[in-house]
Parts: structure tokens; C-alpha cells; sequence
């Protein structure tokens, strides 16, 4: 039975294979991949936490922050508009929206006061946004980086501790490493290599410039909060859906981190007890 130490706990059926590996390996020197040092042959250090559990979790956490920032405010605005429509009985709303910036910001991003005709202004903070961009992609790295360091251990690379990291492990000399080990999981990797390239450009890009390109656009029809086709390129268009690319990229995610753990379990049967 599946404990809230992981992740399938949260979403069923979403990375079943993580509560199975870390028990096949739990009690193997040098191989437990939740942090615990065995220290006899029947005693393991306390358990702080998983590692990509708690990854996952704030991860999925950030995008239901972003789909609820975006949500509230297409609700709110659809209910003005009806409500606006209900009165008047027309369809041109032309001249009865207007969006106009407050000075309450305490956030370092621009607060848009929202009036559609004679309703109530309501708020819209566009830094619950870069926020909750910030907190996705930070994780979608980290959680990349956790499971190079994790195939490292038990594919005994021999790759630094201090170096390694996602962009190290999908190196073309480290997957010819792993190749040589286990054909398939160093096929899957590049695979997905190619599938999260833009996602880990746009994690780059946070990182180290603090913030991506986001393009809010609020109007009648509701709210659309668009990113780059290309991260890296000033001129890209804005048409990349930033909840449809999030989820697609959290997806994606679990694919990898489960089928990796899948064929690491399929190498146990094979070869035997890690590491290899």
C-alpha cells in the first residue's frame, strides 16, 4: 500500500514504481535513495523525507497556484460580464473595460485594477504569476538534477557529487557510461532529453535572469498568460500557453522519473543488486 511518503499517494497511478525501487535498494550500502546510512546490517539512520516526493509536491503545488491565479480572475471577469450583459442587454461591450495599474504593489510586479461597467474593480496581481512560473521551474530542475544524482549512485558513474546535475548526466559520454550498463535506460534518457529541452531552457533562463518573458493579456474575453515559443530568443512570439505547457511538462516528468525506475527495477531482476 502506497504511504504518503510518496508521491502516487498524492496522484494514483502518476509514479508507481518510486515506493518499489527505493524498498529493493533501501538496505544496500551506498544505494538508499531516500538519505538514510546503513549503519548495521539491521539498522538504518531515521528517515528525514523522499527526496523527489517533496520535489514533486511543490512542484504540483505551483501549478495549481498558477492555474487558480488564472482561473479566479477569468471567473470574476466572466461573472462581470455577464452581469454587465444582464442590465443592458447587449452584446458590444466596447467602452465598459478598463484596466489600470494600482499603486498597491508590494510585490515588485504591476497590480492591474479590473471594472468591466458598473461593477466593483477587482485586483489582479501579476506577480502571483512570475511566482508561481519561479516556484515550477526551479522545482521541474531540481527534480532533474535529483534523479541524475540518483542514477549516478547506482550506475556508479563516478560522477563528483558537486557536479552532478541533470545537464552532466545527459552528456553524450555519461549516457554512452550508462549504455554500456543498461541500453535501455540510457535510451530513455535521451529521449527525454529531446522531449524537456524547452522546459529546461525556460529553467535556465528563471534561474539566472530571475524571471522568463510572460505575456498577460486581460480583456471581455477573459485572461490568457502566454510564454516564449523560444525561451532563449528575444523576438520569439508569445504563443505558448503557459498552464497547457506547465501540465504537459509535469507529465512528461513523471514519465521519465517512472519508466527510469521501472527499468532500473528490470536491471535488479537482470543483474543483480546496485551498483553496477
Amino acid at each position: 500500500m502506497t504511504t504518503a511518503w510518496y508521491y502516487d499517494y498524492y496522484e494514483k497511478g502518476a509514479f508507481p514504481h518510486q515506493q518499489q525501487l527505493c524498498e529493493a535498494v533501501e538496505w544496500i550500502k551506498g544505494c538508499n535513495l531516500e538519505g538514510q546510512q546503513l549503519i548495521s546490517p539491521t539498522h538504518l539512520t531515521a528517515p528525514i523525507a523522499n527526496p523527489l516526493t517533496i520535489r514533486l509536491l511543490a512542484l504540483r503545488k505551483a501549478l495549481k497556484q498558477l492555474e487558480s491565479s488564472i482561473n479566479t480572475t477569468r471567473g470574476k471577469i466572466k461573472k462581470q460580464v455577464e452581469e454587465q450583459f444582464a442590465k443592458h442587454k447587449f452584446f458590444g461591450m466596447q467602452g465598459t473595460f478598463q484596466a489600470q495599474g494600482s499603486s498597491a504593489d508590494t510585490l515588485g510586479a504591476p497590480i492591474l485594477e479590473i471594472k468591466i461597467g458598473e461593477n466593483k474593480p477587482f485586483k489582479f496581481q501579476h506577480a502571483m504569476v512570475h511566482l508561481a512560473l519561479y516556484e515550477f521551474f526551479t522545482n521541474f530542475g531540481s527534480i532533474l538534477d535529483r534523479l541524475a544524482y540518483e542514477i549516478n549512485m547506482l550506475y556508479n558513474l563516478q560522477i563528483p557529487k558537486v557536479k552532478i546535475d541533470w545537464g552532466q548526466l545527459t552528456k553524450e559520454t555519461n549516457l554512452t557510461k550508462i549504455g554500456g550498463k543498461d541500453k535501455e535506460l540510457a535510451a530513455s534518457l535521451g529521449n527525454y532529453m529531446g522531449k524537456l529541452k524547452t522546459a529546461t531552457r525556460f529553467r535556465n533562463r528563471i534561474v539566472h535572469d530571475g524571471m522568463i518573458k510572460v505575456d498577460i493579456d486581460i480583456s471581455i474575453m477573459g485572461l490568457s498568460v502566454n510564454l516564449a515559443q523560444d525561451p532563449d530568443n528575444e523576438t520569439s512570439p508569445m504563443n505558448k500557453d503557459a498552464v497547457s505547457f506547465c501540465e504537459e511538462t509535469k507529465a512528461d516528468i513523471l514519465k521519465l522519473l517512472d519508466g527510469s525506475y521501472e527499468l532500473i527495477l528490470q536491471h535488479i531482476e537482470t543483474q543483480g543488486k546496485p551498483p553496477w
